[in-house]
């Protein structure tokens, strides 16, 4: 398990930097320990008891405590090193004349550092399971023709239906969704949690979607973790039509296309391939559907733009170098790209299971605005 490891540095470093300072007995510092380390083992118990560690099958109140206490053990870790690396200025400082120090005991350092931490993993979880605002970017796009001055998509991603969002969040979206009159809808992938035969009946409110010109969607790498066939068809009598690596033309000359998520091929199905999915397709500006930002071959060439997902928008505002290391750079927001388009990436609409805490990073149903001249985004 890739972060059983980062989580154990974490839950030690922690320990080290804030409880072992401390003048309190082996008791105190003993139930500290085994609580930075029970929440360090966040995963280890939904492997366990929770049977699995994508989705495991845990009450949802007993999954977002614990998604609360990894959180705040992630934030509390980051203030640890904030705080080190703050009092090694200092000691530098010190050797020049300055009698600087940090401020405070050890004991009372490590309680407010403790209580932010904590109201921090609450507040982030709160934010991550809450039905998201919308916002509206607006793009330009020099050949968009006349007649599609303002048309509208709204971009939803990474919904990850499953153990926490459930039938009511997602008709809330929905709901949401309708009240902006989309031309179209798209859905760039990781939609569901679990199997089909197990979720079916959460993913109705998707039926409800209503848009001009139709909903589209693509397959993110957690389908392919559930019966990414079974899915599609799913998908498709719920009224989305899954561009697997294809296009639609829209009124108005709007070339739509879509590419799988590149997991597909570990399970027997093509890779993303921009080339096929615009290939017999009119000249015209392309819109260009894949989970992935910078999956095989993406962001391609004479792609006018690109909405992918999948980031999460880095979940916390100081792991989005992280995130972005794996993802080319693109981790929240709109991109020129080296290729002369345009990428927006979603920072989900929804939240993945194993990972439950937005902070500085909220979760957005995006309402995508096309436009002739340049406008700023907001």
């Amino acid at each position: 398990m890739r972060l059983l490891l980062p989580s154990i540095i974490m839950a030690v470093y922690a320990f080290l930097s804030l409880v072992l300072p401390l003048k309190a007995g082996f008791a105190v510092k003993g139930l500290l320990g085994l609580a930075f380390m029970a929440a360090a083992l966040k995963y280890v118990f939904y492997q366990v008891v929770g049977g699995g560690f994508f989705r495991p099958d845990l009450p949802v109140p007993v999954m977002l405590t614990a998604e609360a206490l990894y959180a705040a053990l992630m934030v509390l870790f980051a203030l640890a090193l904030a705080k080190d690396l703050a009092g090694l200025a200092l000691r530098i400082s010190r050797m020049f004349g300055t009698s600087w120090r940090l401020p405070f005991s050890p004991e009372l350092r490590c309680a407010a550092l403790l209580c932010l931490a904590l109201v921090c993993g609450a507040w982030g979880t709160w934010q991550a399971v809450r039905v998201p605002e919308v916002r509206t970017v607006d793009v330009s796009i020099p050949e968009l023709p006349a007649t599609l001055e303002g048309f509208t998509l709204v971009q939803l991603s990474d919904l990850h239906i499953g153990p926490v969002q459930k039938k009511d969040w997602l008709s809330e979206v929905v709901r949401k969704t309708n009240a902006l009159s989309p031309d179209a809808v798209v859905i760039t992938g990781d939609m569901i949690d679990g199997l089909p035969e197990a979720l079916s009946k959460e993913m109705t409110p998707l039926s409800g979607i209503r848009a001009r010109f139709g909903v589209f969607g693509v397959t993110g790498n957690h389908e392919y973790y559930y019966n990414a066939r079974g899915w599609v068809r799913e998908f498709q009598a719920l009224g989305i039509t899954m561009l697997n690596n294809e296009h639609r033309v829209l009124p108005g000359g709007l070339v739509l296309g879509g590419v799988p998520d590149h997991t597909a091929a570990r399970f027997g199905g093509n890779g993303p391939d921009a080339s096929v999915a615009f290939l017999g397709a009119p000249s015209g500006p392309r819109i260009l559907l894949s989970h992935k930002p910078n999956d095989e071959g993406l962001p391609a060439p004479g792609v006018s733009l690109q909405l992918s997902g999948h980031t999460h928008g880095g979940l916390i505002f100081f792991l989005a170098p992280l995130i972005g290391f794996y993802n080319a750079g693109y981790v929240n927001g709109l991109y020129h790209t080296p290729q002369g388009g345009l990428l927006y990436v979603s920072p989900g609409t929804g939240l993945w299971n194993g990972f439950s805490c937005r902070l500085g990073v909220p979760s957005e149903i995006t309402r995508i605005v096309l436009h002739r001249e340049e406008k700023a985004a907001r």
